[in-house]
Order: structure tokens, then sequence, then C-alpha cells
């Protein structure tokens, strides 16, 4: 079974919920930084299962969580987002409205990636929900898990907004950059394995340069999920990453796209959930 750090379907005794501003919120739960390195191997081996990411973020949280909870229901949007709510993962999937956007507005440019890459917003909230993140069902805390929904949902247009593709040294700079976004320590775990192990296997590639231009990005840009993300997607794509102190990823696109490719290139087809069903 996952480490459920932040299984939002989880019971527990009134006298052990939190509050931050005024919405109950789970208790801290422990750092479990074994089960985190259990599952950095596993997406090593796989890095299309994408179960182990939320896997590593949950069992290394420890209070991040907590304190992205807090800065982002201060802000006006994280409130609108967790108290109207705002359901993000409903307006992404709107690709009528998102094509009618003006072209090199940023709902377009995101409506031709997730086009392009066969994806839809489902797909990171199943992974969340294979990883034992309930986004569906009863919950003492909704306002926490609204906003870890909405931030799920997001991750995507944050490679549109970073300028990250989805091959692997693309999702370890987007994960740097979250590092710095979030503060969550699994995400430090996940990268400098990933770096090391693409180091080992392809030493003349400008991983390590290209990750640390990606932690200046994070370091830089303003707090991206306080950003009106529905009023984002009609705004000119450039303006917004100009605005947002976005800096162009110029070592990461400098590296040849096949070249990108092969990395760390899966070495088993199944996911977790598909080895388990098959065992």
């Amino acid at each position: 079974m996952g480490h459920k750090t932040h299984s939002f379907s989880r019971a527990y005794a009134a006298n052990d919920i939190q509050t931050i501003e005024g919405f109950n919120v789970p208790p801290t739960q422990p750092v479990a930084p074994f089960h985190a390195f259990a599952s950095v191997m596993k997406l090593l081996a796989n890095k299309e299962d994408t179960r182990q990411v939320f896997e590593i973020v949950s069992a290394m949280a420890g209070k991040s969580h907590h304190r992205f909870f807090e800065r982002f229901v201060k802000s006006e949007y994280g409130r609108r987002v967790v108290t109207e709510p705002v359901k993000l993962e409903e307006i992404m999937t709107r690709k009528d409205w998102l094509r009618s956007l003006p072209e090199g507005s940023v709902g377009r440019a995101y409506l031709a990636f997730m086009e392009g890459e066969n994806l839809t917003p489902d797909g990171v909230v199943g992974a969340a929900e294979e990883a034992g993140i309930g986004y569906t069902g009863e919950t003492q805390f909704p306002e926490m898990r609204r906003m870890s929904l909405n931030f799920e949902v997001a991750h995507d247009l944050w490679h549109v907004l970073t300028g990250y593709g989805r091959d692997t040294l693309g999702e370890l700079c987007l994960l740097i950059y979250t590092r710095e976004q979030t503060g969550n320590e699994g995400l430090r775990l996940i990268t400098w394995i990933g770096a090391l192990a693409g180091k080992l296997e392809q030493p003349g590639m400008k991983i390590l340069s290209a990750m640390k231009e990606a932690k200046a990005m994070g370091e830089k840009s303003s707090w991206l999920p306080a950003e009106d993300i529905e009023a984002m997607l009609a705004e000119p794509l450039e303006a917004v990453r100009d605005r947002l102190g976005l800096i162009e990823p110029v070592i990461y696109k400098s590296i040849p796209l096949e070249q990108k490719s092969t990395l760390l290139k899966p070495r088993v087809e199944q996911t977790q959930t598909q080895r388990e069903q098959a065992a």
C-alpha cells in the first residue's frame, strides 16, 4: 500500500485535527525517507510511473504541506479556490473555450501542449488517486483537498509557462522549479537522484547546468500558486512569462530533443499499479 500522508479520505479524531486560517487540516505526518527512497528507485525504473512522484512528495512533505496551505489561502486567488470553490479540473477540460482564446494566449498554448502529448487533467488526478491521495468521497478537510487538486491540475500548465517539456530532463527541471516554489523536500530527493542517474548515463549532457537554471527560475519568479489561472489563460503567453519573471530556459532548450528523449528511458513497461494488479 502507498504512503498515505495526505489521504483526504482518512478519518481523524477531533483532538488530532489542526486549524490554519480557520480551516481544518490533518495533523502533520512524520517524514518517511526510506519509503521515499524506495519510490525513487521505482520512478527511475519507469518515469511514466507517476504514482511514485506522489508517494515521494507525501513521504517527505513534513510540515511543508501545511506551510504551503497557509500561504495559499492567505492569497486572494487561493482563498477563492478553497471557498467558492474554483474547480480548475473542470475549467481546464473546456477544449472549445480554450480553442476560442486568442492565438498566442496561455490557454491556446496549454491546449496545444495537452493535445500534442495526448494528456488530460484527469491523468494527473488519477495518478494521485493511485498513490492514495483521495479527491473524491467524504473528507474532513475539503479546503486542503481543493487546494491540492488545484495544484495537481496546474502541473501541465506549469510545463507551458516555464518552457520545460515532458522529457526526463524537462520533468526534472520542472520539479526543481516546483521545489523552489513549494519547499517540499521530496522534490529535492527526486531531482538529486535523477541528476545522478542521468549523469552516469549521459555524462556529456548539460544536466546539472539545466537544473541550476531551473532553480534560479524558481527563486526569481513570482509565487505561481497564487496566480489566477482562469484569468491568465486569455493573456498572451509571453506577456505572462515576463510579468511572472519566468526566465527562458536557455540551457535546457539548447540540448537537442532527440538527446533529451533518450535520457533515463523506462526499463519496465508497467506502472506500479499495473504490477500490483498482475501479482
